[in-house]
């Protein structure tokens, strides 16, 4: 019997898998590295050494993806390479100009000045962006971070790498806001507004931020959760009314042709996985609390995020603002799985002591001795509880990174360096 030829539908889709490989490597890059130095056979003397390891490498990886890439990866890059040639050609002088569209937003105009004077080609401008956004989130996730592999983990399954070849200005901005997380987690007013201001200067939808400090510390009960919900029906009910005021007196762009398009609403998908994460970590805030009382900030970014990316449902202009909280999961993800996790000193000190005969005991010694045991099983079964949590992120990750792939927003795919173009 003769073999059927395959279909053409059956090729495309075929053809369109193998788009998604460059990316896919990158991913288990970063899987395998971060469970052979950071999980396999962690022990406290080496522990730093192979973390710091792990974020060179898979920094270094991250970088270099970012910055080869050729001009068609990205929706965005076209626009990103006029005004990087507009600010080559009008020099000084384009940075005050009334034609600079990006005059208020300093950071960005600036940074695009002092490329241009090094070179002219917008792929240097471009692998310095991206070293800037890579280098700025591995700082901070050295700093803060309590587990380096999984927030590098959250940070590309999540999408907020692949946002990051897109959209630049943004990407900047949240890598710098990121550093405010900490002065709002300690109420320190006045360094919070310094990192605030230097992120808006790369895009000034940073300065809602400064708002959140007075809102970050809100105790997440019955009663916030109620307000949340009765605010967010409150602004899908009026969202139109909301609108015409932004585009008439704020930012007149949403009123364009092109703009337009920001009004317009996602898929349910589109919120799944942000929703799901804010269920998860509002329904488990007691470990993050115990943690540290100060995560209440991180309980309610989560909130935020899955709130807005609801909104995104009606608006996709929901979903710019919803980035600024969600790409956070960074940080609150690690220090959820990790408030799960067993202290392992104590834990390998525990299964280090040898047992001893009952019938050659006390009565104290028996008593001590149980303990031990449930003490031990209790830290046992928190390391069962973290591995099996961090193999549903590893999964849920994948899955939501292929279908984002898949849907390709962005134009990501096919994903060429600027060698091949």
């Amino acid at each position: 019997m003769p073999f059927s030829k395959p279909c053409g539908g059956c090729r495309a889709g075929k053809e369109r898998n193998l788009l998604l490989v460059p990316f896919l490597i990158l991913l288990l890059i970063v899987l395998v590295l971060g469970v052979l130095l950071c999980e396999w056979k962690r022990d406290a003397a080496s522990v730093r050494s192979r973390d710091l390891i792990f974020l060179c490498a898979a920094g270094a990886a991250l970088t270099l993806f970012a910055a080869l890439r050729g001009k068609s990866v990205g929706i965005d890059y076209q626009m990103y390479e006029e005004y990087f040639l507009s600010m080559r050609e009008g020099g000084a002088g384009f940075l005050f100009s009334s034609e600079n569209q990006y005059r208020l937003e300093w950071g960005y105009s600036l940074l695009n000045y002092l490329v241009s004077l090094v070179s002219g080609d917008v792929r240097v401008f471009m692998a310095v962006a991206a070293v800037l956004i890579m280098g700025l989130t591995c700082v901070f996730i050295a700093r803060y971070s309590p587990s380096w592999w999984l927030s590098v983990y959250v940070f590309l399954s999540f999408g907020f790498f692949n946002n990051s070849l897109c959209f630049i200005r943004q990407s900047i901005a949240i890598a710098i806001f990121l550093f405010a997380v900490p002065f709002l987690k300690e109420k320190k007013l006045v360094p919070y507004l310094v990192v605030v201001v230097l992120a808006a200067s790369f895009h000034k939808a940073l300065f809602i931020m400064v708002v959140l400090y007075f809102i970050a510390h809100i105790p997440v009960n019955w009663k916030s959760l109620t307000a949340y919900g009765v605010l967010t029906a409150l602004v899908l009910i009026f969202s139109w009314p909301l609108f015409h005021f932004v585009t008439q007196f704020v930012y007149q762009y949403y009123a364009t042709e092109s703009g337009l398009y920001y009004m317009e609403g996602r898929d349910w998908q589109t919120a799944f996985v942000p929703v799901v994460y804010m269920l998860v970590i509002v329904g488990l805030r007691g470990f993050l609390l115990r943690r540290d009382p100060r995560n209440v900030v991180l309980v309610n970014f989560s909130i935020y995020a899955g709130l807005l990316y609801i909104m995104t449902c009606k608006h996709f202009l929901f979903q710019r603002f919803g980035m600024l909280f969600f790409t956070a999961a960074i940080l609150v993800i690690p220090e959820f799985l990790v408030s799960l996790d067993a202290d392992r000193e104590k834990l390998a000190e525990l299964e280090s002591v040898p047992a001893v005969r009952a019938s050659k005991k006390s009565g104290q010694r028996k008593k001590e001795s149980h303990e031990r045991r449930e003490e031990r099983m209790a830290l046992r079964n928190r390391k069962y509880y973290y591995r099996y949590s961090v193999v549903a992120l590893v999964c849920i990750g994948l899955l939501y990174y292929v279908w984002m792939l898949m849907q390709d927003r962005t134009i990501l795919l096919p994903y060429v360096t600027f060698f091949q173009q």
